[in-house]
């Protein structure tokens, strides 16, 4: 793709921190899609969310939660949920009990939970399990692209208070990039401000766009920019993230992927677009990915604006 570094991928495992790559089979998409399968066979069966409670001895809301893959479902609540719904196929029920177990079981980035907003967990469980991120950066350099003095630097426009959890959120950011080393495959879309704003100082921006000319020389890593002379662009108010799956490890229908999410994160909290409201993201990014420069192109941007701040 474009301009590369002939050693990138070799020095990738040290500039990610050398670690080993988290494992992948996240609880997060476990528990949802275990959810979605009560949800349906609930209505199929013709019962409401009252009487999935009374079988618990919980309230509706709790139920509500539970299809919403919001909290675990343990086992036996299974057990009793396929009892009240009537069904009756064994290799279902032992699907769902399996997702259940699965669903409670604790991601790695759980150890981080005390930094991160419930939502922002929620992300990182999807984002673990996805095979595919389509995302549009407007302001910032995503966090899985960083190095990690530029994440530091972007701290700099963080409330006072999230600064007692920075060395733990950018940790956590490091963490999340090791799956770049594995099969996640992500298109990115990037502004030119974010290319051009320096955050950090010179030598802490060369040092991102260095690190941007290595990942995009990835094959499973694509790199646009979108440069300022095309003026605006639809969906260009709001950074973004497509997350795409692939066949959950297991699953009984062979041919079941968890639906696409939309995540966009926002300064009052963050935003899930699901169902029918993602195909017009689908679209947005299209959109920006035409617009935008082509990747080869946008490597040597990328490299002409490391090049001008190293003259500065």
């Amino acid at each position: 793709m474009g301009t590369s570094n002939d050693n990138a991928e070799s020095d990738l495992p040290k500039k990610l921190g050398g670690k080993a790559m988290p494992s992948t089979g996240s609880p997060t998409v476990r528990r949802r899609r275990a959810g979605r399968i009560l949800r349906d066979l609930r209505e199929k069966s013709g019962k409401d969310a009252n009487d999935a409670a009374a079988a618990l001895e919980v309230t509706s809301s709790t139920i509500y939660r539970m299809e919403l893959g919001r909290v675990g479902i343990k086992p036996r609540d299974v057990q009793a949920l396929v009892e009240v719904y009537g069904v009756e196929d064994s290799d279902l029920v032992d699907e769902l009990v399996r997702l259940a177990r699965d669903g409670r079981k604790r991601g790695w980035w759980a150890r981080y939970s005390d930094t991160i907003s419930p939502p922002y967990a929620t992300y990182i469980g999807l984002e673990q399990d996805a095979s595919s991120l389509n995302v549009y950066d407007g302001l910032i350099i995503n966090g899985l692209l960083q190095t990690r003095e530029y994440a530091k630097a972007t701290f700099g426009m963080v409330p006072e208070q999230s600064l007692r959890f920075m060395d733990e959120r950018i940790e956590l950011r490091m963490e999340r990039q090791q799956r770049l080393r594995g099969d996640l495959k992500i298109w990115n879309v990037i502004d030119e401000a974010a290319i051009r704003r320096v955050l950090g100082g010179p030598k802490v921006m060369i040092d991102q766009l260095q690190n941007l000319l290595e990942l995009g020389s990835l094959p499973n890593v694509h790199l646009q920019v979108l440069p300022f002379e095309g003026g605006a662009y639809p969906g260009m108010l709001s950074s973004f993230t497509i997350l795409g799956f692939g066949p959950l490890e297991g699953e009984v229908d062979p041919g079941y992927r968890h639906p696409d999410v939309v995540y966009i994160e926002g300064h009052n909290g963050d935003v899930y677009e699901e169902g029918a409201d993602v195909q017009p993201f689908h679209e947005i990014f299209g959109y920006l990915r035409s617009a935008a420069l082509d990747p080869g192109r946008s490597l040597e941007f990328i490299e002409r604006q490391a090049e001008n701040l190293k003259s500065l």
